[in-house]
Protein backbone atom coordinates (compact mmCIF):
# COMPACT_ATOMS: atom_id res chain seq x y z
CA UNK A 1 0.00 0.00 0.00
CA UNK A 2 1.14 3.51 -0.77
CA UNK A 3 2.89 5.66 1.83
CA UNK A 4 1.07 8.72 0.53
CA UNK A 5 -2.34 9.88 1.79
CA UNK A 6 -5.45 9.53 -0.32
CA UNK A 7 -7.00 12.94 -0.94
CA UNK A 8 -10.71 12.89 -1.77
CA UNK A 9 -13.11 15.64 -2.82
CA UNK A 10 -16.81 14.79 -2.59
CA UNK A 11 -19.25 17.29 -4.08
CA UNK A 12 -22.81 18.55 -3.97
CA UNK A 13 -24.71 20.90 -6.26
CA UNK A 14 -28.37 21.28 -7.31
CA UNK A 15 -28.52 18.48 -9.87
CA UNK A 16 -31.12 19.23 -12.55
CA UNK A 17 -32.36 17.96 -15.89
CA UNK A 18 -30.03 20.36 -17.73
CA UNK A 19 -26.96 18.64 -19.19
CA UNK A 20 -25.22 21.97 -19.74
CA UNK A 21 -25.77 23.27 -16.20
CA UNK A 22 -24.81 19.96 -14.59
CA UNK A 23 -21.76 19.70 -16.83
CA UNK A 24 -20.64 23.19 -15.90
CA UNK A 25 -20.83 22.38 -12.18
CA UNK A 26 -18.94 19.13 -12.70
CA UNK A 27 -16.14 20.67 -14.75
CA UNK A 28 -15.77 23.55 -12.29
CA UNK A 29 -15.54 21.16 -9.35
CA UNK A 30 -13.01 18.96 -11.13
CA UNK A 31 -10.83 22.05 -11.63
CA UNK A 32 -11.21 23.08 -7.97
CA UNK A 33 -10.53 19.56 -6.64
CA UNK A 34 -7.44 19.23 -8.82
CA UNK A 35 -6.10 22.61 -7.69
CA UNK A 36 -6.57 21.40 -4.11
CA UNK A 37 -4.36 18.38 -4.84
CA UNK A 38 -7.16 15.79 -4.70
CA UNK A 39 -6.62 12.31 -6.08
CA UNK A 40 -10.33 11.58 -6.54
CA UNK A 41 -13.37 13.80 -7.09
CA UNK A 42 -16.75 12.21 -6.35
CA UNK A 43 -20.17 13.29 -7.66
CA UNK A 44 -23.78 12.46 -6.71
CA UNK A 45 -26.14 10.06 -8.44
CA UNK A 46 -27.04 11.16 -12.00
CA UNK A 47 -24.97 14.31 -11.49
CA UNK A 48 -24.59 14.72 -15.24
CA UNK A 49 -27.97 13.66 -16.60
CA UNK A 50 -30.30 14.53 -13.75
CA UNK A 51 -32.53 11.95 -12.07
CA UNK A 52 -35.28 10.15 -13.96
CA UNK A 53 -38.15 8.53 -12.13
CA UNK A 54 -40.84 9.37 -9.62
CA UNK A 55 -41.63 9.16 -5.93
CA UNK A 56 -45.41 9.67 -5.68
CA UNK A 57 -45.58 8.54 -2.07
CA UNK A 58 -43.75 11.77 -1.21
CA UNK A 59 -45.59 13.99 -3.71
CA UNK A 60 -42.86 14.01 -6.36
CA UNK A 61 -44.32 12.89 -9.66
CA UNK A 62 -40.97 13.24 -11.40
CA UNK A 63 -37.52 14.43 -10.39
CA UNK A 64 -35.51 15.96 -13.27
CA UNK A 65 -36.45 13.77 -16.23
CA UNK A 66 -39.91 12.31 -16.77
CA UNK A 67 -38.62 9.57 -19.10
CA UNK A 68 -35.79 8.80 -21.54
CA UNK A 69 -38.09 8.73 -24.54
CA UNK A 70 -36.38 10.87 -27.18
CA UNK A 71 -33.40 11.60 -24.92
CA UNK A 72 -30.36 13.19 -26.61
CA UNK A 73 -27.77 10.50 -25.92
CA UNK A 74 -25.26 12.08 -28.32
CA UNK A 75 -25.25 15.26 -26.22
CA UNK A 76 -24.62 13.14 -23.12
CA UNK A 77 -21.68 11.44 -24.82
CA UNK A 78 -20.21 14.80 -25.78
CA UNK A 79 -20.45 16.08 -22.19
CA UNK A 80 -18.98 12.82 -20.87
CA UNK A 81 -16.03 13.06 -23.27
CA UNK A 82 -15.27 16.59 -22.07
CA UNK A 83 -15.22 15.36 -18.47
CA UNK A 84 -12.92 12.48 -19.41
CA UNK A 85 -10.57 14.90 -21.14
CA UNK A 86 -10.52 17.12 -18.06
CA UNK A 87 -9.71 14.12 -15.84
CA UNK A 88 -6.75 13.35 -18.11
CA UNK A 89 -5.61 16.96 -18.16
CA UNK A 90 -5.57 17.26 -14.37
CA UNK A 91 -4.54 13.65 -13.65
CA UNK A 92 -7.47 13.14 -11.29
CA UNK A 93 -9.87 10.22 -10.85
CA UNK A 94 -13.57 11.09 -11.34
CA UNK A 95 -16.52 9.16 -9.91
CA UNK A 96 -19.29 10.42 -12.18
CA UNK A 97 -22.99 9.87 -11.54
CA UNK A 98 -24.77 9.48 -14.85
CA UNK A 99 -27.11 7.28 -16.90
CA UNK A 100 -25.85 4.49 -19.16
CA UNK A 101 -27.53 3.76 -22.49
CA UNK A 102 -28.13 0.09 -23.36
CA UNK A 103 -30.29 0.03 -26.49
CA UNK A 104 -33.53 1.46 -27.86
CA UNK A 105 -35.32 -1.66 -26.59
CA UNK A 106 -33.78 -1.67 -23.10
CA UNK A 107 -34.06 0.77 -20.24
CA UNK A 108 -30.77 2.51 -19.33
CA UNK A 109 -29.02 2.02 -16.01
CA UNK A 110 -28.48 4.48 -13.17
CA UNK A 111 -24.71 4.38 -12.94
CA UNK A 112 -21.41 5.61 -11.58
CA UNK A 113 -18.57 5.78 -14.10
CA UNK A 114 -15.06 5.30 -12.76
CA UNK A 115 -12.92 7.61 -14.90
CA UNK A 116 -9.19 7.20 -14.30
CA UNK A 117 -6.60 9.95 -14.04
CA UNK A 118 -5.72 9.07 -17.63
CA UNK A 119 -9.21 9.98 -18.78
CA UNK A 120 -10.40 6.42 -19.40
CA UNK A 121 -13.58 4.71 -18.20
CA UNK A 122 -12.08 1.95 -16.08
CA UNK A 123 -15.40 0.47 -14.97
CA UNK A 124 -19.04 1.26 -14.30
CA UNK A 125 -21.29 0.44 -11.36
CA UNK A 126 -25.02 0.14 -12.08
CA UNK A 127 -27.49 0.63 -9.23
CA UNK A 128 -28.57 -2.79 -7.99
CA UNK A 129 -31.39 -1.97 -5.54
CA UNK A 130 -33.73 0.04 -7.74
CA UNK A 131 -36.89 1.48 -6.20
CA UNK A 132 -40.28 0.92 -7.86
CA UNK A 133 -39.98 4.43 -9.30
CA UNK A 134 -36.51 3.61 -10.64
CA UNK A 135 -37.67 0.43 -12.35
CA UNK A 136 -40.16 2.35 -14.46
CA UNK A 137 -37.25 3.99 -16.30
CA UNK A 138 -34.08 2.03 -15.39
CA UNK A 139 -32.65 -1.46 -15.69
CA UNK A 140 -31.06 -2.77 -12.46
CA UNK A 141 -27.39 -3.68 -12.14
CA UNK A 142 -26.17 -7.07 -10.94
CA UNK A 143 -22.50 -6.75 -9.98
CA UNK A 144 -20.19 -5.00 -7.57
CA UNK A 145 -17.29 -2.89 -8.79
CA UNK A 146 -13.92 -2.25 -7.16
CA UNK A 147 -11.00 -0.13 -8.30
CA UNK A 148 -7.65 0.86 -6.82
CA UNK A 149 -6.18 4.33 -6.36
CA UNK A 150 -2.70 4.68 -4.81
CA UNK A 151 -2.86 1.03 -3.82
CA UNK A 152 -6.12 1.56 -1.91
CA UNK A 153 -9.09 -0.59 -2.88
CA UNK A 154 -12.41 1.25 -3.27
CA UNK A 155 -16.01 0.27 -3.90
CA UNK A 156 -19.20 1.94 -5.14
CA UNK A 157 -22.86 2.04 -4.14
CA UNK A 158 -25.87 4.10 -5.19
CA UNK A 159 -28.72 5.45 -3.06
CA UNK A 160 -31.16 2.67 -2.05
CA UNK A 161 -28.33 0.10 -2.10
CA UNK A 162 -27.99 1.19 1.54
CA UNK A 163 -30.97 -1.02 2.36
CA UNK A 164 -29.23 -4.27 1.37
CA UNK A 165 -26.63 -5.29 4.00
CA UNK A 166 -25.39 -8.05 1.69
CA UNK A 167 -23.75 -5.42 -0.51
CA UNK A 168 -21.65 -4.01 2.34
CA UNK A 169 -20.75 -7.51 3.48
CA UNK A 170 -19.71 -8.50 -0.03
CA UNK A 171 -17.52 -5.40 -0.37
CA UNK A 172 -15.94 -6.14 3.00
CA UNK A 173 -15.02 -9.63 1.73
CA UNK A 174 -13.40 -7.89 -1.23
CA UNK A 175 -11.24 -5.97 1.29
CA UNK A 176 -12.20 -2.46 0.26
CA UNK A 177 -11.11 0.40 2.51
CA UNK A 178 -13.09 3.26 0.94
CA UNK A 179 -16.73 3.27 -0.18
CA UNK A 180 -18.05 5.96 -2.50
CA UNK A 181 -21.80 5.97 -1.91
CA UNK A 182 -23.56 8.46 -4.18
CA UNK A 183 -27.10 9.62 -3.43
CA UNK A 184 -29.91 11.64 -4.92
CA UNK A 185 -32.43 12.39 -2.18
CA UNK A 186 -33.61 15.87 -3.08
CA UNK A 187 -36.35 17.96 -4.70
CA UNK A 188 -38.95 16.69 -2.25
CA UNK A 189 -41.67 19.07 -1.09
CA UNK A 190 -40.63 18.69 2.53
CA UNK A 191 -38.97 16.30 5.00
CA UNK A 192 -39.36 12.55 4.47
CA UNK A 193 -38.26 9.57 6.65
CA UNK A 194 -34.85 9.44 4.91
CA UNK A 195 -33.97 12.74 6.62
CA UNK A 196 -33.59 10.91 9.92
CA UNK A 197 -32.09 7.50 9.28
CA UNK A 198 -29.67 7.60 6.31
CA UNK A 199 -26.85 9.52 8.03
CA UNK A 200 -26.77 7.45 11.26
CA UNK A 201 -27.09 4.25 9.24
CA UNK A 202 -24.02 5.15 7.18
CA UNK A 203 -22.08 6.10 10.31
CA UNK A 204 -22.93 2.72 11.82
CA UNK A 205 -21.82 0.88 8.69
CA UNK A 206 -18.53 2.81 8.59
CA UNK A 207 -17.79 1.61 12.10
CA UNK A 208 -19.14 -1.92 11.64
CA UNK A 209 -17.25 -2.64 8.43
CA UNK A 210 -14.17 -0.50 9.08
CA UNK A 211 -14.81 1.75 6.06
CA UNK A 212 -14.34 5.35 5.06
CA UNK A 213 -17.67 6.26 3.48
CA UNK A 214 -17.97 9.30 1.22
CA UNK A 215 -21.70 9.99 0.84
CA UNK A 216 -22.79 12.90 -1.30
CA UNK A 217 -26.18 14.20 -2.37
CA UNK A 218 -27.82 16.76 -4.60
CA UNK A 219 -28.10 20.11 -2.82
CA UNK A 220 -31.44 21.01 -4.47
CA UNK A 221 -34.16 21.67 -1.88
CA UNK A 222 -35.62 19.80 -0.15
CA UNK A 223 -32.47 17.69 0.23
CA UNK A 224 -32.76 15.01 2.92
CA UNK A 225 -29.21 15.55 4.17
CA UNK A 226 -25.99 17.26 3.08
CA UNK A 227 -22.91 15.57 1.71
CA UNK A 228 -20.92 13.91 4.50
CA UNK A 229 -17.95 11.69 5.34
CA UNK A 230 -18.12 8.89 7.93
CA UNK A 231 -15.00 7.13 9.23
CA UNK A 232 -14.51 3.81 11.04
CA UNK A 233 -13.34 5.50 14.25
CA UNK A 234 -16.41 7.71 14.56
CA UNK A 235 -15.08 10.50 12.32
CA UNK A 236 -17.87 12.62 10.83
CA UNK A 237 -17.89 15.80 8.77
CA UNK A 238 -20.54 17.38 6.57
CA UNK A 239 -21.34 20.31 4.31
CA UNK A 240 -24.23 22.74 4.78
CA UNK A 241 -27.51 21.47 3.44
CA UNK A 242 -28.85 23.08 0.22
CA UNK A 243 -25.57 24.91 -0.46
CA UNK A 244 -23.32 23.83 -3.39
CA UNK A 245 -19.80 22.93 -2.32
CA UNK A 246 -16.95 20.46 -1.98
CA UNK A 247 -16.01 18.50 1.12
CA UNK A 248 -12.33 17.53 1.25
CA UNK A 249 -10.70 14.84 3.32
CA UNK A 250 -7.24 13.28 3.40
CA UNK A 251 -6.90 9.72 4.69
CA UNK A 252 -3.47 8.82 5.99
CA UNK A 253 -1.89 5.40 5.34
CA UNK A 254 -2.02 4.68 9.08
CA UNK A 255 -5.79 5.14 9.08
CA UNK A 256 -6.13 2.74 6.15
CA UNK A 257 -3.81 0.10 7.60
CA UNK A 258 -5.47 -0.28 10.99
CA UNK A 259 -5.71 -3.95 11.89
CA UNK A 260 -9.09 -5.36 12.80
CA UNK A 261 -9.20 -6.59 16.40
CA UNK A 262 -11.81 -8.65 18.21
CA UNK A 263 -10.98 -7.70 21.78
CA UNK A 264 -10.18 -4.90 24.20
CA UNK A 265 -7.18 -4.71 26.51
CA UNK A 266 -4.02 -6.87 26.37
CA UNK A 267 -4.35 -10.54 25.50
CA UNK A 268 -2.96 -13.13 27.89
CA UNK A 269 -0.27 -15.48 26.62
CA UNK A 270 -0.73 -17.93 29.49
CA UNK A 271 -0.98 -21.58 28.30
CA UNK A 272 -4.38 -21.96 29.95
CA UNK A 273 -5.64 -18.91 28.05
CA UNK A 274 -4.40 -20.36 24.77
CA UNK A 275 -5.81 -23.84 25.40
CA UNK A 276 -9.50 -23.87 24.47
CA UNK A 277 -9.91 -27.38 25.95
CA UNK A 278 -8.47 -26.63 29.38
CA UNK A 279 -10.50 -27.84 32.34
CA UNK A 280 -11.82 -25.05 34.69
Amino acid sequence: MTEEPLKVATCQFPVSGSLSKNGEYIRTYIEKAASNGSDVVHFPVTALTGYAGSCPEYSVESFDIASFRGYDWDALRTETQEIMSLARKHRIWVILGSTHYLSKNHKPTNCLYVISNRGQIKDRYDKCMCTPGDLKVHSPGNRLVTFTVKGIKCGLLICADLGNPNLHQAYKRKSIKVLFHSYYNARFRGPIPNDKFVVPQNRAKAKEYGLWIFANNSSAPHSCWPTFIAGPGGYFEKLRRHVPGILYHQISPKELCRRVTFHTGTLSSHPRALNGRAFP
